[in-house]
């Protein structure tokens, strides 16, 4: 995945900035503008984050074939997006080649995903609900005040810490891996979706606790069946066919946990179990870890010291 940052200090510029977007941004009050555009690009993934200082009008027409969804990320917007009045926290989405205009307010800084028009709403489909893909032909979601917490505490450091790491991989030659690279999409589209969900106020459908614990399980026989794969949540959703409130619901009333906290305690005791069963002649902690999908050493070697108290260099091996 293509990841680059641009400090920019004019609106022209600004406009050319933000790749697979056929856009033209104006500046609409005086003062000398500022902005930044952090993107992650791939084939079939398109994320952007922008920051601005100026109210502007942006103008252009969407990527071809590609859904796009965009959030304000620390602060409610007013502005006019599609037409349509935005006044607080809200999605604002585009279909493919769609043309489109958006009165900025004055300070701007939000994040977006283009993806494939038919993953799109596939994804939304299976994770949330056949009813919620209807809201994606809307330009405007509006979604609770209180449902844009996840943004401030969950996304913006999230984001930030991909950004330094980013950084770090470019100044060690090392890149970024598959297991990193999808682990930050769907961690970005989680986000994304729960406010999808949570703005369109469908009820929870409650079921058993006996089928909450069978969707656990069947969880966790996915994750053994696929021990080099660092499935996700997402990745589950699709593969049980199961609402990703459904899926969060299980693992919550099961094991009081997240599924994504569930399911790596799950590979790192795996991991555990083999250097503690092993000697370090017969196998490296690398290949150990890569057995159960862990692919980036230093952030295994991080997990795994706050499960267990201790790194895998201090695991008491056989013999």
């Amino acid at each position: 995945m293509d990841f680059r940052v641009s400090a920019l200090a004019d609106v022209h510029d600004h406009s050319l900035a933000v790749n697979g977007w056929e856009q033209v941004y104006r500046q609409m009050t005086p003062g000398r503008f500022e902005s930044r555009v952090v993107q992650a690009t791939s084939s079939e993934f398109h994320f952007f984050r922008e920051q601005t200082n100026r109210r502007v009008v942006q103008a252009g027409v969407s990527p071809a074939g590609f859904a796009s969804l965009a959030v304000p990320l620390y602060a409610p917007v007013v502005g006019t997006f599609q037409g349509q009045k935005v006044d607080g926290y809200a999605l604002m989405q585009l279909g493919p080649g769609e043309e489109f205009r958006f009165y900025t307010p004055e300070a701007m800084h939000y994040v977006g995903v283009s993806l494939p028009a038919e993953t799109m709403f596939e994804l939304v489909a299976v994770t949330i609900g056949e009813e919620a893909a209807l809201q994606l032909r809307r330009n405007v979601v509006q979604f609770p005040g209180d449902a844009a917490q996840v943004l401030r505490l969950r996304l913006a450091p999230f984001l930030d810490a991909s950004e330094r790491a980013a950084f770090a991989d470019c100044a060690s030659n090392s890149g970024s891996n598959a297991a990193s690279v999808k682990r930050f999409q769907d961690e970005v589209l989680s986000v994304l979706l729960g406010l999808l969900e949570s703005a369109t106020g469908l009820p929870s459908r409650d079921v058993t606790h006996a089928t909450y614990s069978d969707i656990v399980k069947r969880c966790e026989r996915i994750t053994e069946d696929n021990t080099q794969e660092s499935l996700t949540v997402l990745d589950l959703c699709r593969m049980l066919r199961c609402s990703r409130r459904t899926l969060q619901t299980s693992f919550q009333r099961v094991a009081n946990v997240t599924p994504v906290e569930y399911l790596r305690s799950i590979r790192l005791n795996a991991v555990h179990r083999l250097l503690r069963s092993t000697s370090a002649d017969e196998l490296l902690i690398g290949d150990a870890a890569a057995r159960w999908g862990f692919t980036h050493l230093s952030y295994f070697a991080r997990e795994y010291r706050d499960l267990f108290g201790e790194l895998p260099s201090q695991t008491v091996r056989k013999g």
